[in-house]
């Protein structure tokens, strides 16, 4: 048995040794797959890792690129090969442990693959920790969010704050995206904005961007530079080398990867393509924006900017504190000095950049010759006698100057510094001068061409911050003292300007022209001479042979003027322009007739000015304005100023009559103004002291004219389309009285006409003067009722009266009841109406009775006001439709209203975009409609006064969010009823007592 079971032991030894051997070699081939798998694993994480290292845009520029772009396309391809290796190993077992199923699942060419990537793996590795450790020598900290700058701080200064106050809630505002802040130079622009960027530092405000960049741009800034800027705030370094697309692309991925980030461009002078630079469109980014600084609106609309934020000089209030912290308290305390330091704070004009600059050069001192002597300099314009003005101020504005394109925009800005400080120059007057001065507009063009040119000069200006919009008319424009203070040292002292170089002693206080004056005339070639706005009585009673040159002379203004003597002007040989307006001449010198290079000769209210020498010599003349003189004729050689383009008798009540051929010859004229004039139009059927209206129609190139009619012409179809060819004109038709209208300038695209005192028969052509008006206005005539209905019986010819926008009746008695028989309009024949004024009427019950006879639909109608109507009892009945477009409402004194809006009980909005309603003196006013409170979620502003039967408003706290301000009287916002008790809660915060 023993010899059996040797034998039995020695044939089972050898099958399981193969088999033992064969599980060993599987197992290790097992723990060796796996640790291979391991290690493979391990070093694709590392690699994916280090790719994403290695990817950085700026670490790559620190490396060889070539190399590097090989490397990463290298471990791209081995992560596409192990993904599907590892879902497959995965699919099949865990492989977290050898005792996992990877043996069952792995064969040998799964091994193989394996073995193959692990390998690859390796040398990656080994190649990527190359690059890895040459990048640990670059310094690349994150940046902090915001760098503080240094700057003023403005505390105390209110102008300041709440402009801050504002830019901060329009960083918080998420659909401003682009913000630009312009305003002229040394307004403040680049402190504002650096109080911002250290605002925006505050605890508070750290949410609000990842990321503040702020960049200087200024006028010789190039592309790269603007990038170097912005990679330097983003410890990006950049290389000479480097192409300026290459830097746009680094700059653009590493901004990508911001959660948000604002760019201040401070300083722009022209537009900034973001594109060009690298930043990413701020459209596409949702946390990213802009913010520039420029001194030019253009520039602000070149970069699409969502919201333009203009900056406005301080008040005296904070002008006085600023130049106080500059000079010195104890300065500033002294009685002396306090009225030379106010008057220099007036000529510094709130810039607060001037009033630094002069500021310190008068700090501590106390010697009040000092303070008159820098007031002088500040007045003449002569910079150099005050430290730091020139190069501060001066030269700074310059280079808005300085960077002026497009031929006439210097000579035009040039031009207004001949107007005293903060006059005020229309558009219409600087088209006379520029007309006639030559080389700023195209003679060729026609007025309203001309018109149109001005105005965008003027906007360009505007736009640069070297104009203003005027005060007290808004069609007019100014000057900041400071800007033409700069501009007077331009025109009067540098060399390169000497086409317009220029002698300004204008609103000074001179009394005369004095020896040193023509002393100052030889120091140059003058072309611009003002002594505008003085208390000049005489004038050097000699030839002024130094200003040869010269094209321009203001002398208006001058009160105590008596006369002109007659060598005066012979030294003016090439004058285009003299204007002796507001003065007090009784005649004009014969020396004025051999000007014959002049343009323009303007004298407007010369009233002791009763004659006019004969003209003819003047062939040039193409302006001549004679409005609010007391000239009773024009000279008997009129006819023959043939080049006359504009021609003003305006306010001459004087002048009677003026014989026919002296207007009808004048081929070329283009603009006519006789309002107020004496001399009235009317038909050849009238009376011989009228001239006959058919005239005009001789006037080929008349685009504009304004006059009075004695009465109104029968006009025919050609008359019609002859004045629809006319662009702006007022026809004030006043036949039993004389008319003094207030003094106005002709506005552009204006076609009035005026009906006064007129007994009307229901006969007269009045459709045929409105079918091309914008405004109608009817004063103190009779019998209207009957003119309404002649309007409504021809409308079947002449249409409805498209262009009229704004119809003002008042002094009237007009009822619009339809007599038996008589025929109402059968579509809207005041389709385009926009402003409707009814002041003093009489008879009249409702608007809705003028609107059944006239078929108004009110479809564009903007504005309603109405005073002084004692019969009326409602404004409208609310029956026939809405009023869509209407957003305010005034009515005031009209005795026995008792209901503003009749007969609207649903809560359907009749008045939809009402934004404010007032309501004054209205005694018998109970109700103002009967509508739901959710009729009237536009409106911001109601204010009721005078009207104590009124005891309920259609408000509630719907309207809480939406209107802004209630104002009445205390009594009676206390005895209002309430639908709730909520509603007065929610609306007593808004409540003004007046």
């Amino acid at each position: 048995m023993e010899v059996v079971a040797a034998i039995v032991g020695s044939a089972l030894t050898e099958p399981i040794r193969f088999l033992f051997r064969s599980i060993c070699a599987k197992m290790k081939n097992v723990l060796k797959n796996h640790s291979n798998y391991k290690d493979l694993e391990r070093n694709m994480e590392s690699l994916l890792k280090l790719k994403q290292l290695l990817e950085d845009d700026e670490l790559q520029h620190h490396l060889p690129r070539v190399q590097v772009e090989e490397w990463l396309r290298r471990v791209e391809s081995l992560s596409n090969e192990f993904s599907p290796l590892q879902s497959a190993i995965m699919a099949n077992g865990d492989t977290t442990s050898p005792s996992g199923c990877i043996c069952s699942s792995v064969d040998c060419k799964l091994s193989k693959n394996i073995a193959k990537l692990r390998v690859e793996a390796k040398h990656l590795m080994e190649a990527g920790r190359e690059f890895e450790n040459r990048t640990m020598g670059v310094n690349n900290p994150a940046p902090k969010p915001v760098e503080q700058i240094p700057v003023p701080s403005i505390e105390g200064q209110p102008t300041c704050m709440r402009n801050l106050s504002d830019m901060m809630n329009l960083l918080r505002n998420g659909e401003a995206k682009r913000i630009g802040v312009w305003g002229m130079g040394g307004i403040g622009k680049t402190t504002l904005i650096k109080n911002l960027n250290n605002e925006l530092s505050k605890t508070a405000n750290h949410q609000l961007f990842s990321i503040v960049i702020w960049v200087v741009v200024s006028q010789q800034k190039s592309l790269k530079a603007i990038q170097s800027q912005i990679a330097e705030r983003l410890n990006m370094k950049i290389t000479t080398e480097e192409s300026e697309h290459g830097v746009a692309t680094r700059l653009h991925n590493r901004l990508e990867k911001e959660k948000s980030f604002l760019l201040i461009l401070d300083d722009v002078w022209d537009e900034v393509n973001l594109d060009l630079v690298g930043i990413p469109r701020l459209e596409n980014h949702s946390g990213g924006k802009l913010i520039l600084t420029s001194r030019f609106l253009d520039v602000c609309r070149q970069m699409l900017t969502d919201t333009d934020f203009e900056l406005s000089r301080l008040s005296q209030e904070e002008a006085w504190s600023l130049f106080s912290r500059h000079v010195g308290e104890e300065v500033m305390s002294d009685d002396q000095i306090k009225p030379w330091a106010e008057a220099v704070i007036r000529e510094c004009d709130g810039l607060p950049l001037a009033i630094i600059v002069v500021g310190a050069s008068m700090r501590r001192k106390r010697n009040v010759a000092l303070w008159k002597d820098a007031l002088d300099a500040l007045r003449r314009s002569v910079p150099r006698r005050i430290q730091g003005v020139e190069e501060k101020v001066y030269n700074p504005l310059k280079w808005s100057y300085d960077s002026l394109e497009g031929e006439h925009l210097k000579p035009c800005f040039l031009f207004f510094c001949l107007f005293p400080e903060d006059y005020e120059v229309d558009t219409h007057t600087l088209v006379q001068y520029w007309l006639a001065e030559g080389g700023l507009l195209d003679e060729l063009h026609s007025y309203e061409q001309l018109y149109d040119r001005c105005v965008t000069i003027v906007e360009s200006l505007k736009d640069s911050c070297l104009l203003e919009r005027g005060f007290i008319n808004p069609n007019t424009v100014k000057m900041h003292d400071v800007v033409r203070d700069v501009g007077i040292w331009i025109a009067s002292s540098l060399e390169e300007e000497d086409r317009c170089k220029s002698f300004i002693r204008a609103g000074v206080g001179e009394t005369r022209i004095s020896q040193q004056h023509l002393l100052n005339f030889r120091s140059g070639k003058v072309k611009r001479v003002s002594f505008m706005n003085n208390n000049i009585a005489s004038l050097p009673n000699c030839e002024v042979q130094c200003v040869v040159e010269a094209s321009t002379l203001f002398l208006q203004g001058n009160k105590n003027l008596l006369e002109v003597p007659n060598s005066f002007l012979q030294g003016f040989q090439v004058l285009r322009i003299l204007d002796l307006s507001g003065s007090k001449i009784k005649c004009l010198p014969a020396s004025l007739l051999q000007l014959g290079e002049l343009r323009a000769l303007v004298l407007e209210g010369c009233k002791e000015l009763s004659e006019l020498p004969p003209l003819a010599t003047l062939g040039k003349l193409q302006v001549l304005d004679c409005s609010d003189t007391a000239i009773t004729e024009l000279p008997e050689d009129f006819e023959r100023l043939t080049r006359l383009r504009q021609l003003s008798l305006s306010h001459t009540h004087k002048l009677q009559k003026i014989c026919v051929e002296k207007i009808s010859n004048l081929c070329n004229l283009e603009f006519l103004n006789m309002i107020s004039s004496a001399a009235r139009w009317g038909t050849r059927k009238t009376n011989d002291e009228s001239i006959p209206f058919e005239e005009l129609l001789c006037l080929d190139q008349l685009n504009a004219f304004y006059i009075v009619l004695e009465d109104i012409p029968d006009f025919t179809t050609g008359h019609v389309s002859w004045l629809g060819r006319i662009n702006n004109f007022t026809i004030d038709v006043c036949p039993n009285r004389e008319l003094k209208r207030q003094k106005s300038y002709p506005v552009v695209n204006s076609k009035e006409v005026c009906l006064y005192d007129i007994h009307f028969s229901g006969d007269e052509s009045i459709g045929w003067l409105l079918v091309n008006a914008i405004l109608c206005k009817i004063d103190e005539c009779k019998e209207v009722d009957l003119m309404l209905g002649n309007l409504v019986r021809n409308s079947v010819n002449l249409g409805p009266f498209a262009d009229l926008k704004d119809l003002s009746m008042s002094n009237c008695c007009i009822s619009c009841v339809q007599p038996a028989g008589q025929c109402v309009a059968q579509f809207d024949l005041l389709p385009n109406l926009e402003k409707l004024s009814l002041f003093d009427l009489g008879g009249l019950e409702s608007l809705s009775d003028l609107s059944n006879l006239l078929g108004l639909h009110f479809t564009k109608l903007k504005y309603i006001r109405v005073c002084y109507c004692d019969e009326l009892e409602n404004l409208v009945r609310t029956d026939d439709g809405k009023l869509e477009k209407v957003e305010q409402i005034d009515i005031e004194s009209c005795m026995k209203l008792r209901q503003v809006l009749k007969n609207n009980a649903t809560s359907d909005n009749f008045v939809p975009n009402l934004q404010s309603i007032h309501l004054i003196l209205l005694p018998a006013l109970e109700a103002i409609c009967e509508a739901d409170v959710s009729s009237w979620e536009s409106l911001k502003v109601l204010e009721v006064k005078g009207c104590n039967m009124l005891r309920k408003l259609p408000l509630g706290i719907q309207n809480a969010d939406s209107i802004q301000v209630i104002e009445g009287e205390q009594n009676w916002w206390d005895g209002l009823e309430w639908d709730d008790e909520n509603s007065k809660m929610r609306l007593q915060s808004l409540f003004i007592d007046m």
